[in-house]
């Protein structure tokens, strides 16, 4: 016999024959550990997530109020399914559907950091202390028994979180017999350069192989079983185990990956968090070390490199969350700026910025040239309300647009209207809000008219084809000419495209009462089709309205010519 030391644990006796391990025994410990370990994993946090999936789901929905209960939900959820993979990818989920906000959502990630850590603590605690097939197998037993006799779907997925959890075991015992045979014969820090060259090298192994095998806390196991071993030093197997932290971030840009602005945002708030702590955790790894040995001895824990790693790997992932209070909000705030899509680029405003407010003129010019944008979202949503099917996503993403525009515009009137100006400015002003107004309405009739003409199709009847076709082209027709945006745009041009309309609406009006008249129209159809052609009508005056407020701003026309324009419109009939 003869005795070897194992990183901080006190001396203890090896048997002389370790070295007769072959390369095929040491593989195949290795890949039926590990295989082991996955599958009870595998098992555990399937088989939880079905036990407990609904109560996890509303805490992830309802209790992230705030901060602190946000990195609470995302401790407890993590430590009860044993995944923090599972919870990062139902908070990417949840934020993309808009059921999690992303401040709220940033706590849960760096909460279930925390919580996988507890992986650490059962490998530590439960898997050196004892003879561990005595403690595993009677879980995998009762586990088969309920997951094959169990009445309910919820028993039967307990039982599989049982067997699953004694697999894991199992796995975890063969990983430490291989490791304490082969651990006798060499040290892999002899293959590896010494000092921060060698962590950082340490660090890429820990994250190639959580990246690899998309499961943190099995690369953690097999850290945790090498340094018992003696494969490792603590030193060695900590910085590996920072690499996993790393590694977990892969899983989250995939989930990431074609989603909502939102949700690539918290994908980056991982990876971002977890570089930071990887990175504060490599520069202070000796002296966390050391600490942390003084606090096991104060807290009279056992000298083992299981728990050295253990308390590490909870110590560097809660000194993450303290780094990240302070930086939360501008971090928010950084993010916010970055990953926009396509539409929230379109939404922000171009013209309106603080400097030219400092000159009214000028913010009024900013503001008729922002004012022409959010006209272009509401005549593109009419063109697009007159195909069959009208394009309701199109239609969505140009009143989203508008949406988001109204408010900044609004605000910045406001800002406008609190200096001193002259009348006429003022008089602008009250134009500026006017043409906004019948902008959001013309949106919301387009939208309630996408809504029903989604419902009915074509029109029935070869009678009615044209008449409606005629109807659909002089509102598109219309809704060009109202684009202020254009260099060619003119109120002459509108009030022209509208009479035409009104005489096709008119026409196509006729023609739905004569159908149901001679009941060629079931009655009900006849009132839908009036209502959809009532609401295309809205959306034509009301852009048509919007155009005048603009082409008074331009000088096209006076206040009393857009009024008379109004007045005729509504003597008309129109609304």
């Amino acid at each position: 016999m003869y005795t070897i030391t194992l990183g901080i644990q006190p001396q203890r006796e090896l048997p002389l024959d370790t070295t007769a391990l072959t390369a095929f025994d040491v593989f195949a410990g290795l890949a039926g550990g590990i295989g082991l370990f996955l599958l009870g994993m595998h098992m555990l946090t399937e088989g939880l997530k079905l036990a407990a999936g609904r109560a996890l789901e509303g805490l992830l929905e309802r209790g992230t109020a705030t901060p602190a209960r946000g990195l609470g939900a995302g401790m407890t959820m993590t430590a009860l399914v044993q995944s923090s993979t599972a919870v990062t990818v139902a908070s990417i989920g949840f934020v993309n559907t808009g059921l999690l906000s992303l401040q709220n959502a940033m706590w849960v990630i760096f909460g279930s950091n925390v919580g996988t850590t507890l992986n650490a603590w059962l490998v530590a605690a439960l898997g050196f202390s004892f003879k561990i097939d005595a403690f595993a197998l009677p879980f995998v037993g009762i586990g088969a028994v309920l997951m094959l006799a169990g009445r309910t779907v919820r028993q039967r997925a307990l039982g599989q979180a049982l067997a699953g959890f004694g697999v894991l075991f199992l796995g975890i015992d063969v990983l430490k017999d291989t490791f304490s045979g082969f651990g006798a014969a060499m040290n892999l820090q002899d293959h590896i350069a010494p000092g921060f060259t060698g962590w950082l090298i340490l660090v890429g192994i820990g994250t190639l192989l959580t990246v690899l095998m998309q499961a943190s806390g099995a690369v953690i196991a097999i850290i945790i079983t090498a340094a018992q071993g003696g494969l490792m030093s603590v030193e060695a197997a900590c910085a590996m185990v920072i690499g996993t932290n790393i590694g977990t971030t892969s899983t989250a840009i995939l989930s990431a990956l074609g989603a909502t602005s939102n949700a690539r945002r918290l994908a980056a708030t991982h990876v971002m968090f977890n570089l930071a702590t990887g990175a504060v955790a490599i520069l202070l790894l000796p002296v966390l070390i050391g600490l942390l040995g003084l606090l096991r001895e104060w807290f009279e824990q056992p000298a083992t490199p299981a728990v050295m790693i253990a308390m590490f790997h909870t110590a560097f992932n809660l000194l993450g969350v303290l780094l990240m209070v302070p930086l939360a909000r501008p971090l928010l705030r950084l993010l916010t700026g970055h990953f926009r899509s396509r539409e929230e680029e379109i939404a922000r405003p171009r013209h309106l910025d603080a400097p030219s407010l400092a000159v009214p003129d000028l913010a009024l010019r900013a503001l008729r040239l922002e004012l022409g944008r959010t006209q272009s979202f509401a005549v593109t949503a009419l063109t697009a309300a007159t195909r069959v099917p009208p394009d309701e996503p199109w239609i969505e993403r140009q009143a989203s647009a508008l949406d988001a525009l109204a408010p900044a515009i609004s605000d910045y009137v406001r800002k406008l209207s609190a200096m001193r100006l002259p009348p006429a400015l003022v008089e602008a002003l009250a134009h500026s809000l006017r043409a906004l107004q019948y902008q959001e309405s013309a949106v919301s009739a387009v939208r309630q008219a996408c809504a029903l003409a989604t419902t009915l199709g074509a029109p029935p009847g070869a009678e009615l084809e044209p008449i409606a076709v005629a109807f659909r082209q002089a509102t598109g027709a219309l809704a060009a000419s109202a684009d202020a945006a254009r260099d060619d745009f003119s109120a002459a041009a509108v009030a022209v495209r509208l009479e035409e309309t009104e005489l096709r609406y008119q026409a196509f009006k006729e023609a739905l009462l004569l159908e149901g008249a001679h009941a060629r129209l079931d009655i009900r159809a006849m009132q839908d089709w009036l209502r959809l052609a009532s609401l295309e009508r809205r959306a034509i005056e009301q852009v048509a309205k919007a155009a005048r407020m603009l082409a008074v701003l331009d000088g096209d026309l006076t206040p009393q010519q857009a009024a008379a324009a109004d007045e005729h419109s509504d003597t008309n009939g129109t609304t």
